[in-house]
């Protein structure tokens, strides 16, 4: 629609600026990280992520923008919304634990980190393509949990959550959940950018202390 729309009214954009996803890598668990050279995953997630980004790739292809830079964006922490508030209420109420094994991975990345990486990418005409916006410091959902509740001062009580009762409850959407591998943020650090919070504990610290 964007695109169409451009074209009828031969409008030409410097830059096409695309909110991408980690996921475009596949919901797995694995030894390796994920570089913007590797190929995309093949379940639902990663299928999404690559249809999205091939429709980014059209403005340029079409002449429409001069360039086109894809940010594939982790686990944003931020205190009033998404992953970390969800993970923090129960954790407040002494009920929060890992889920599954707990040993997926979970890239993430503070918010104020993404943001300047947009605003990175908008004022640098030299950035374009694919970009990791992970932190630089990779975690587990296990050490993640157990983060929050320390800078928190809470206990963590219960058992972790059983692989079995996630996917009951949320069946093949389980897998982002109990799934999840690192991804390389030496790409968009090599271009320039540099993180405010590279560190988890002191992103959380930031985040839940104020």
């Amino acid at each position: 629609m964007i695109l169409n729309t451009l074209k009828k009214k031969n409008l030409k954009l410097k830059s096409f600026i695309s909110a991408s996803g980690i996921n475009f890598y596949g919901t797995k668990t694995t030894d390796k990280i994920f570089t913007e050279n590797d190929v995309a995953g093949n379940d639902f997630l990663s299928e999404v992520v690559t249809v999205w980004e091939k429709t980014a790739d059209e403005f340029k292809e079409q002449n429409v923008a001069e360039r086109v830079v894809k940010i594939r964006t982790a686990v944003v922490l931020s205190k009033n919304e998404g992953a970390l508030a969800k993970m923090m209420t129960p954790i407040k109420f002494g009920i929060g634990s890992p889920l599954g094994n707990g040993k997926q991975y979970m890239p993430w990345i503070h918010i104020n980190d993404i943001c300047s990486i947009y605003e990175f990418a908008l004022k640098d005409p030299e950035i374009e393509g694919s970009y990791n916006a992970s932190a630089p410091q990779h975690t587990t959902n296990e050490n993640l949990t157990k983060l929050i509740a320390k800078v928190l001062n809470k206990p963590l009580l219960m058992p972790n959550v059983p692989t079995f009762i996630l996917k009951l409850i949320f069946g093949e959407l389980a897998d982002a959940l109990l799934e999840g591998s690192r991804a390389s943020s030496e790409k968009i650090e090599k271009a320039g950018f540099e993180f405010q919070f590279p560190d988890l504990k002191i992103a959380l610290e930031d985040l839940l202390k104020k």
